[in-house]
């Protein structure tokens, strides 16, 4: 199996980082192994392109992955790395315009592959994920590459689309045939991400976690075989079943809405049977937001609470010091706001806008126990992440009650949904303590950060970059928060109990 030749500690992409671990009432200090983040940017054809945040490692062939999967290159002529900044010179395809947004770009045209394989060869791609930096962080998405009976190739980044990117460059650069290969990935299986494969012509997907509904449509329109849930002994394949030996050639019959819900028919493999499935899964759309009456950016979410993510977006990206109005317009987000600064294009590890980082530093008081800190987990356990394991989670916690909840296909989009309420409402920013299901990177800390919320309890894990934000903007950041435990990697001050109060 090729993979970089580097461990992730000497390849910069983990470190170990200073952290309080609490269970069961005992405090231990412990240095935790964190995923690093660096800024990456990207240059076409001898132009900066774009600012975006990955683990660095693989950059040349993140930097080749990168374009064919966004559907803009046809050819991957040149890549240089010089640091951080990637040089790639492509042959870019016709009519290939500028981008709003980050999503990859819809490449007209369908997958015709004769690829099959078997149950087994699945189950290899999904062993192949289980990688030691992603059972030592949390933090760490990873992709394989299937070919020719064997995996090939496996990567990790902080993000999942990067992961992917990474092992579609590689493929570019060692002129595999992507006809032949499989792409494996830990992370859910949205539009954007079906949309890689689709533009790397790669034929078969393989899932560790769910998919969406717009996701399955895209991959039955473009003949992608789409596998999600691929457990030890399980998968449930969405999409072109044919690719799959032993399985049905038809696909699933189609299923429609049942009360705002998706039901998404399947194939299920389990133990050795095939059997008819039907799912539920998320819907996801673009979103566009205005901003004084003009077009700021389009944003793929979950089309719900949108006058609320209106309000937290801009203010979370450190943009907006006060917003004065939002008006929703079906997807169409208007937001008037007195602005604070102007942000150049950057993309966050998960496809999500990078926030400015905040100058100042969050100064409240509010104090939490370690009850209050498992009862705001609890609230992260939600209905709708339990049915799909697609959507993320994030509550706002004031006065000793969970205040608002707020639910999204992307994790920057249900705490900017969380923010959104607590502006429109006048909560003091200093008295709220914000929850979320997803890992806490710099772009994460610095959404907090930028709405003066002094403590943060999220179900996952930190990043070496987000625990430093967290200590340098005076925020208490909260991690991996599992009854009895949870882990403190900044401010401990603010948690009643541990023996850090001011005074004690």
């Amino acid at each position: 199996m090729t993979r970089h030749d580097l461990s992730a500690e000497e390849s910069g992409i983990i470190k170990k980082q200073p952290a309080l671990l609490w269970k069961d009432g005992v405090n231990t200090q412990i240095s935790d192994i964190v995923a690093c983040e660096d800024e990456i940017i990207l240059h076409l054809n001898g132009q900066e392109f774009l600012h975006i945040v990955a683990s660095c490692d693989m950059l040349e062939e993140f930097g080749a992955g990168f374009f064919i999967a966004a559907g803009i290159a046809k050819k991957i002529r040149s890549v240089r790395v010089e640091g951080r900044n990637v040089f790639v010179e492509v042959e870019v395809y016709p009519d290939t315009g500028s981008r709003e947004g980050f999503t990859p770009a819809e490449k007209k045209g369908r997958i015709s592959s004769s690829l099959i394989i078997q149950p087994e060869d699945v189950f290899a791609v999904r062993e192949a994920m289980n990688v030691d930096v992603w059972r030592q962080t949390g933090g760490l998405h990873c992709a394989a590459l299937w070919h020719d009976h064997k995996v090939i190739a496996v990567s990790s980044d902080i993000g999942r689309h990067n992961a992917v990117d990474k092992l579609i460059g590689f493929m570019t650069l060692q002129g595999i045939t992507p006809g032949e290969c499989v792409l494996g990935c830990t992370g859910r299986q949205p539009r954007g991400m079906v949309m890689k494969a689709v533009n790397a012509w790669i034929p078969i997907i393989v899932g560790r976690t769910a998919v969406t509904y717009p996701g399955a449509m895209l991959a039955k329109e473009e003949g992608v075989t789409l596998i999600g849930f691929a457990r030890e002994n399980r998968f449930t394949v969405y999409s072109h079943p044919n690719r799959i030996g032993g399985f049905p050639a038809d696909e699933p019959k189609d299923e429609t809405c049942r009360c705002n819900e998706m039901q998404l028919p399947g194939w299920r493999y389990d133990n050795g049977t095939v059997v008819i499935s039907v799912d539920p899964v998320v819907a996801e759309d673009t979103v566009t937001l205005y901003l004084n009456g003009e077009k700021y950016l389009d944003n793929v979410a979950t089309p719900e609470s949108l006058n609320e993510l209106g309000a937290g977006f801009f203010l979370a990206a450190g943009i907006a010091k006060k917003i004065r109005s939002v008006d929703v317009r079906g997807t169409d987000i208007f937001v008037e706001a007195e602005k604070n600064a102007d942000i150049s294009g950057q993309i966050e590890s998960a496809g999500g806008f990078c926030p400015r980082e905040s100058s100042g530093c969050v100064t409240g008081e509010v104090q939490i126990t370690p009850a209050e800190i498992f009862a705001v987990r609890d609230r992260l356990n939600t209905e709708q992440w339990d049915k799909t394991g697609a959507l993320h989670c994030a509550v706002l916690y004031h006065k000793g009650d969970v205040v608002f909840s707020a639910n999204d296909i992307g994790r920057h989009n249900a705490v900017d949904k969380v923010i959104g309420y607590m502006t429109r409402n006048h909560l003091p920013a200093g008295e709220c303590v914000l929850g979320c299901t997803g890992r806490m990177p710099q772009g994460m800390v610095a959404k907090a950060a930028n709405a003066g919320i002094p403590v943060i309890v999220s179900r996952a894990a930190a990043t070496s970059a987000g625990a430093a934000l967290a200590e340098q903007s005076g925020i208490t950041l909260i991690c991996f928060a599992r009854p009895p435990r949870f882990t403190v990697y900044s401010h401990p001050e603010r948690i009643a109990g541990l023996g850090y109060e001011k005074g004690v």
